[in-house]
């Protein structure tokens, strides 16, 4: 562990509090979080701690050729590995602050190559690892598999759909009954550990025409896994071939099977997240036409206004989180179409996150004028109605 930082100029920024703690140690690194916190409530342009939670593009590359996924719609996107010299770079200069990691949010994370060096590497910076993983490789034999439940803090499980029929035509390349067996293997394994060393077990789930309905079922599946939390999205439509299985489109069915959703969870004691119902269910006049299994509804007085200020969820990425891609972009948050910030093979990473174009996006965040994708975030407008006429999608 070095004794100071990397670059000499973060001390400037550093309260008294900070300096006089050991660099990288535990209490250095609770410090620092409580900094983050404080320029987070502050919304402070000029953020005077470093993030506390990192994720890296370990690998763009995934097993699975999911149909509303953008590795699989840009026959261009590329399948690439994290540079070393970049991985070092973070490890040198944001790991003594960090409490977490994850690894790549746009691959799937086992598929990451030395796999054993990143896990070596977080023992010893006294940090946990976060994954967001489709199950299909999680209980493979490996040699660091045992290290790997030994460094995990949270592992994400995401599944869409309840049924073999509707998960297989999602997660094309994956098999409903292996993942779940994968799954319950792990959950099994999990309550093996001590319970202070137990990783949360949470799940997300995509909600969407072909998957709504079997939301309830999830839930009832994820209570007999004994799992932490599930996290409903909405689909993203970031390309024009999405627009069919958004329920911006169809949204009484959306409404229906959300209040079901709800309703099982409460009885079996599941925390969920879920987007907000719609207010307006008529729906926006382009919509495409209704799914079989739905009736039009009465149109509504329109939604609620468009709004700004700090929402529910308050946006911890500007302030807390950074997302590093393979070959050295700095990249706020994982909303599809956010552009680089900087690059840590040009800039320190001191001068990228405390630049012009971050101060410039914390400055706006919760005004009447987010910039970027900021404008149709989900945190900001937790359903497409809120977001306009922009919905939640992206480029097309």
């Amino acid at each position: 562990m070095p004794a100071a930082p990397s670059d000499p100029r973060v001390l400037e920024s550093w309260p008294p509090e900070l300096a006089s703690l050991p660099f990288g140690s535990p209490e250095f690194k609770a410090a620092n979080a409580r900094l983050a916190a404080e320029d987070e409530a502050a919304c402070a342009p000029f953020a005077r701690a470093m993030p506390t939670w990192i994720n890296l593009t370990s690998t763009t590359a995934c097993n699975l050729k999911c149909f509303m996924c953008n590795q699989f719609l840009d026959p261009n996107s590329p399948k690439e590995m994290m540079d070393e010299d970049v991985y070092q770079r973070v490890v040198r200069e944001l790991y003594p602050y960090a409490k977490s990691m994850q690894l790549s949010a746009f691959g799937e994370p086992l598929m990451t190559p030395k796999m054993d060096q990143k896990l070596d590497d977080l023992e010893r910076h006294g940090m946990k690892l976060e994954m967001v993983s489709n199950g299909t490789l999680m209980m493979r034999e490996s040699r660091f598999r045992e290290q790997m439940l030994r460094c995990l803090e949270v592992v994400t499980f995401s599944m869409d759909g309840a049924t073999r029929a509707t998960y297989n035509s999602v997660r094309t390349g994956a098999d409903f009954d292996e993942v779940t067996s994968n799954i319950s293997r792990f959950a099994e394994r999990r309550l093996e550990m001590p319970p202070a060393q137990r990783p949360k077990m949470n799940f997300n789930f995509i909600l969407m025409r072909r998957t709504v309905a079997e939301a309830p079922k999830f839930v009832e599946m994820v209570h007999r896994w004994g799992g932490d939390l599930i996290t409903f999205n909405h689909l993203v439509t970031f390309h024009p071939s999405l627009r069919g299985e958004s329920l911006n489109y169809c949204r009484a069915y959306a409404n229906e099977w959300q209040d079901r959703t709800r309703e099982v969870a409460k009885a079996l004691g599941v925390n969920i997240l879920i987007p907000w119902n719609f207010t307006d269910v008529g729906g926006p006049p382009d919509a495409p036409a209704a799914a079989p299994s739905e009736s039009p509804a009465p149109a509504k007085a329109a939604g609620s206004p468009r709004p700004c200020g700090p929402p529910p969820i308050k946006c911890m990425f500007l302030w807390q989180r950074v997302y590093i891609a393979p070959f050295g972009d700095v990249v706020p948050c994982c909303l599809a179409g956010m552009p680089s910030f900087g690059n840590l093979a040009k800039s320190s990473f001191f001068d990228v996150w405390n630049g012009s174009t971050y101060q410039d996006y914390r400055r706006h965040v919760f005004t009447a004028r987010p910039l970027g994708k900021c404008k149709t975030c989900y945190l900001i407008y937790p359903n497409a109605e809120l977001a306009g006429a922009e919905g939640f999608e992206y480029g097309a």
